[in-house]
């Protein structure tokens, strides 16, 4: 497809907002007794509703898709909720475990961190079009401005009460990063554990992890949780990669190269309308794959990632007049490779070490008008006053860059009820990020609930990414631009009985100057995505749940006639989760298939080139998870790729293979005590 000049691009942009407009005029009219909104009957039909009604109007609620407490049908955006109840009885062990069990998701793992592909896009760069938040703090890092996904999250998944996925442009409300989508990793509040926990895991390659969780509530109002963990693993000890199949090289056999360890931590205190929080993980990763032409097979190719952040925040609401939330924080992120390169007898030994330090403060303030409109208004300053890379040897330092940025961003929205059955919901977002041109952002969505239990949602909106500290760190041979979204979505939701929710949603990304490594250096590319994706969630009273979804999608790299890497044209997946007995002991099976990708690998001038098709596959997972079988004691078993299916992930821009193997049939068993 060609692409188009600029002027015709506003032309389509403002076609489509017209078009969408336009194909709710008539839900606009709102009759006399309008079918009232799902979840939200009036008054005066509450009454009539039968108990079976009532369990059918109810529905999950969002904060992070407007910045407030919002039925999910109400949000301006596609939504998923994963619950700590889904996490448990699933056996998730990392954040992208979670993520990959969702439509329009996949990940990728390069035997070092997780890579998480959203609607066809997934360039392997640290997540960085991602906006991960950890209970609205942001956790993106401020050198890749990346969102550690994995063993890497500073977060025990222990500790999550809930994941909110808000999908599509959220720079209408959070500026950077929030390209694809936005991610809220709720936390458990004291109140919810109100005591002691310990919990202990042993899985297959000599893994274990152990977790102490403190918490309490007091009755004048202070809260307290405080929780520490230890993960370390060896890993697989033999992984064999061909492209080092040489008597020099162990026969591309990477023996004990996989461990793995981290230390976690994570507290809250709470008083009244005060929450300090914070946490840090420290994880150091040997990585088998020999990235960047180092030596194969030498255990001095390890990664050390230190991340940690505290945060104050104030909420309170004086009636009548105004909601404030207000927040200040401290965040700092460190990391550490080392390279041996050459005979790996008397290889050179190359470090690189990357520090970043910021702060930064948010002010955000609501008000009911009419009791049926709010209106939100917040301003975001951010200061990166630590942004440093040093290169070096023994003898010599090759780079030493240091730098910092200074950012803020304010932005307005509304949230109308035009009619009882009708809402529009649209703001606009100003961005100065450090020395690039101003960004202006909107956001428009129009939600039309015509009958009890169906929600039709039109979505239009933009965001953008500025390249980041790691893609600036030599602009002696680039001149790269910030990237640019414009998405247009269409969503239909629907509640089947009591038990059913499906979705279905089209979407067409319009993407500009997408930053990609390419020949050495970082470049500006355009492209376009567009797919389809279906979803049916089943919740039943007795404890039966059940997830479905698939996903059509297709990604068209605008700039070249080379499609982009690691973008599967199929998902599809499917899970459920059967009670034994009743609320004490669940068997959940689960089915995730990708299909077909393409790859690519460095070459040994250095450009990226492309390899074989990565093969579709299906991995199927499978838990045993009770509790209270005996008071207070939860147990679980899993075994993940139940069928041992052999498959690989395309390689990411750092490797001279085309494709990394994944893990065959592993187990885990896991107990956690309640004091």
């Amino acid at each position: 497809m060609v692409s188009f000049h600029a002027s015709e691009k506003t032309r389509h942009r403002i076609a489509a907002v017209l078009l969408l407009l336009g194909m709710f005029s008539i839900g606009a009219v709102c009759a006399d007794e309008p079918a009232a909104p799902e979840g939200q009957p009036p008054g005066k039909n509450l009454k009539l509703l039968s108990l079976e009604d009532l369990l059918a109007v109810q529905v999950d609620t969002v904060y992070g898709a407007s910045k407030h407490e919002q039925k999910t049908t109400e949000a301006p955006s596609s939504v998923s909720i994963v619950t700590r109840d889904e996490i448990r009885r699933h056996g998730y062990r990392t954040l992208a475990d979670i993520l990959q069990s969702l439509q329009g998701f996949h990940v990728s793992y390069d035997r070092n961190y997780a890579y998480l592909g959203a609607r066809g896009v997934n360039l392997g760069d640290f997540n960085s079009r991602i906006l991960l938040l950890v209970d609205g703090h942001r956790v993106n890092n401020n050198l890749t401005d990346g969102a550690y996904l994995g063993t890497e999250f500073l977060l025990d998944v222990d500790l999550i009460e809930r994941v909110e996925i808000i999908r599509g442009p959220g720079s209408v409300l959070y500026g950077n990063n929030a390209f694809f989508a936005v991610i809220d990793v709720i936390t458990r509040k004291a109140a919810q554990v109100d005591g002691t926990e310990v919990s202990g895991e042993y899985g297959e390659f000599g893994t274990y992890k152990g977790r102490v969780t403190v918490a309490k509530a007091f009755t004048n109002g202070l809260s307290l949780l405080a929780s520490g963990s230890y993960y370390q693993s060896e890993g697989a000890p033999r992984l064999f990669f061909k492209e080092f199949n040489a008597a020099a090289h162990n026969r591309g056999i990477a023996q004990n190269m996989d461990a793995d360890l981290f230390k976690s931590f994570f507290g809250s205190l709470g008083y009244r309308d005060l929450t300090v929080a914070g946490g840090f993980v420290r994880r150091d990763k040997v990585n088998p794959t020999a990235v960047q032409f180092t030596t194969f097979n030498d255990p001095r190719l390890s990664t050390l990632d230190d991340r940690r952040y505290a945060d104050l925040k104030y909420a309170h609401s004086f009636p009548k007049v105004v909601d404030v939330t207000a927040r200040v924080y401290y965040d700092r992120n460190d990391y550490k490779i080392g390279y041996p390169v050459g005979d790996p007898v008397a290889s050179a030994f190359y470090q690189e070490v990357q520090g970043g330090e910021w702060w930064g403060a948010e002010l955000q303030l609501s008000r009911w008008l009419w009791e049926k409109h709010l209106i939100t208004v917040g301003a975001e300053y951010r200061d990166d006053f630590r942004q440093d890379k040093r290169v070096f040897d023994q003898h010599n330092t090759y780079t030493d860059i240091h730098a910092n940025r200074q950012s803020h961003g304010v932005f307005v929205q509304g949230d109308f009820a035009v009619c009882t059955n009708l809402h529009l919901n649209g703001g606009v977002r100003y961005d100065q990020y450090g020395e690039f041109e101003p960004s202006f952002n909107p956001r428009l969505a129009l939600i039309y609930h015509p009958f009890q239990q169906s929600t039709l949602k039109a979505l239009y909106g933009s965001a953008f990414r500025s390249p980041n500290f790691l893609e600036l760190s030599d602009r002696r041979f680039q001149d790269i631009k910030p990237e640019r979204i414009t998405s247009y979505e269409l969503v239909y939701e629907q509640g089947i009985g009591q038990h059913l929710r499906s979705s279905l949603s089209g979407f067409y990304n319009q993407m500009e100057d997408l930053i990609v490594f390419t020949s050495g250096n970082f470049a500006n590319v355009n492209a376009e995505t567009r797919g389809l994706e279906l979803a049916l969630d089943g919740n039943w009273s007795g404890g039966l749940r059940s997830r479905a979804s698939y996903t059509l999608q297709e990604t068209e790299n605008q700039s070249s006639s080379e499609s982009f890497a690691d973008s599967p044209t199929h998902l599809l997946k499917f899970n459920v989760s059967v009670p034994l007995v009743k609320e004490k002991l669940f068997a959940s099976l689960e089915y995730q298939y990708t299909s077909r990708r393409h790859t690519e690998f460095i070459s040994g001038a250095g450009v990226a080139v492309p390899g074989e098709h990565a093969a579709g596959f299906g991995v199927m997972n499978f838990t045993l998870f009770s509790q209270n079988l005996v008071k207070n004691l939860e147990l679980s078993a899993s075994v993940y790729n139940l069928l041992d299916q052999a498959y690989s992930d395309p390689a990411t821009r750092f490797h001279a293979q085309d494709q990394l193997p994944r893990d065959g049939r592993t187990f885990r068993l896991k107990l956690t005590y309640r004091f």
